[in-house]
């Protein structure tokens, strides 16, 4: 199995990071890829430009060595629809089993997603829980598992629900540090940071 965890990453942070790493060891995954998107739809306009959250992403997995970056959606001409990619991931990978990573607050919001009934023929489902959120009853045509050893058992079509430690933290809050008018538009300190971001993206944003 190998997964895809999907983002705009503006910016990747600790969070995105060690839940990643946890997801591949927990669920045995042969590769994990980050995958940012281009052009949110869901999403206002980003802070980072294209290149910015690129070059972030590639400076934080030199210290995640267990982590890869899949730059379909940002190299592609149009808007990203995961539906997209995961028909021209199923398409590359046609013996693997594939499992989409997202976030709790994404998977409430999925029906939302273009042709999101379509996901459970490409994918396997595999929602991070975030603090404060509880599980919603719909499960959008997948298959609720509560092992993860039966998402070997078929190609797609499961809804697991990973247990990964906590992480509160969110790209909007790590902005709203970035960019405190108090600090003049400057970086706070390295330590109010080094709890949220790798110290290779710390560089980077300086």
């Amino acid at each position: 199995m190998i997964g895809f965890f999907g983002g705009s990453f503006d910016p990747v942070h600790l969070g995105h990071l060690n839940n990643a790493v946890q997801i591949k060891q927990q669920l045995d995954l042969s590769a994990l890829y980050l995958m940012p998107c281009k052009a949110p739809v869901h999403k206002n306009a980003l802070t980072f430009s294209t290149q910015q959250r690129l070059d972030m992403l590639h400076a934080a997995v030199q210290d995640f060595p267990d982590l890869a970056i899949d730059e379909r959606e940002i190299n592609s001409d149009v808007e990203s629809y995961t539906i997209h990619s995961l028909k021209q991931i199923k398409h590359q990978y046609p013996q693997q089993s594939i499992c989409l990573i997202i976030g709790m607050d994404s998977f409430k919001q999925l029906s939302s997603w273009k042709d999101y009934l379509e996901f459970q023929q490409y994918c396997h489902l595999i929602v991070l829980a975030r603090p404060g959120q509880e599980k919603p009853a719909d499960t959008y045509h997948f298959k609720l598992v509560k092992h993860k050893s039966e998402l070997a058992k078929q190609g797609a079509g499961l809804l697991y629900f990973a247990n990964t430690n906590l992480h509160d933290i969110s790209s909007s809050k790590i902005r709203g540090i970035l960019f405190d008018t108090t600090a003049n538009g400057k970086i706070r300190a390295k330590q109010n940071l080094a709890e949220l971001l790798p110290a290779s993206v710390i560089n980077y944003l300086r």
